[in-house]
């Protein structure tokens, strides 16, 4: 049986008069970090390119907002980021989260589609980043959080694009945290495993067997079963809390022990 963590946070406080931005934070893993934070005393506003899907989890959960973005729109990132930084007094955690999945070939990815995936789970991640990382190392503290994948770490056929983008943030991080570090802040990334989110969930019941599709994700993975949002949630708020505080240019697995083979 999975867990199903609370998103309460185990009674911790740790984001207690902080303000927070959660990318892709209408649904999944997302909205998942944006309950999590919350919890633990943040102030959180999700960003998400479906504004209604956004608005749905920010009327779930106290002191929280939802704002429409889409992350591959540098200026609207930057023009998000400022606003939320000056209205709310500061900005203390970003979690760059929005991504796009492409199920294709090397041979049968065009160009569009590889613009697509780059533009917003690299180019976008980057622009959060970079937006959230100048009101961070001006007020010298913060942290950022990027979600890359198991998939930025090995590869998986049918996945190169993708691929690609994940392993590319990893990359990013480790620079990204070195430019930071002198100005007390930090930069991480999670690499999750296969995840049960909203999409993964329909995915399973559109297929000819539902039943067996659950069996086989499950036979794919060495701890005998997929990743619930929560978990992820919550290696999300460890990298961004105080406790991660000597934490900074790692990429946390955190995939049921699929890279580990």
């Amino acid at each position: 049986m999975s867990p199903q963590l609370s998103s309460r946070g185990n009674g911790l406080r740790r984001f207690a008069g902080q303000v927070a931005i959660v990318t892709g934070g209408g649904s999944g893993i997302g909205a998942a970090t944006a309950a999590r934070l919350a919890a633990e005393g943040a102030t959180v506003v999700i960003a998400d390119r479906d504004l209604a899907a956004a608005e749905a989890a920010a009327a779930a959960l106290d002191g929280t907002e939802a704002v429409e973005l889409d992350v591959s729109d540098g200026a609207a990132v930057e023009a998000v980021v400022s606003a939320v930084a000056s209205r709310l007094g500061s900005l203390d955690v970003m979690v760059c989260n929005a991504g796009v999945t492409l199920d294709a070939t090397v041979w049968d990815t065009d160009d569009a589609a590889l613009e697509r995936i780059l533009s917003v789970n690299l180019v976008g991640a980057y622009a959060c980043a970079r937006s959230a990382l100048r009101r961070m190392v001006e007020a010298g503290s913060g942290s950022v959080v990027l979600t890359s994948s198991d998939a930025g770490l090995v590869g998986w056929p049918g996945q190169s694009a993708y691929c690609a983008s994940k392993g590319a943030i990893v990359a990013f991080v480790r620079a990204a945290a070195l430019d930071a570090a002198p100005h007390g802040v930090r930069v991480n990334c999670v690499c999750p495993g296969f995840t049960m989110t909203p999409l993964v969930e329909q995915w399973i019941e559109d297929s000819d067997d539902p039943e067996a599709t659950r069996a086989e994700v499950a036979a794919t993975q060495p701890i005998g079963r997929a990743a619930e949002p929560s978990e992820i949630a919550a290696a999300i708020a460890f990298l961004a809390s105080e406790e991660a505080r000597f934490v900074t240019g790692t990429a946390l697995a955190v995939d049921g022990g699929v890279t580990a083979r």
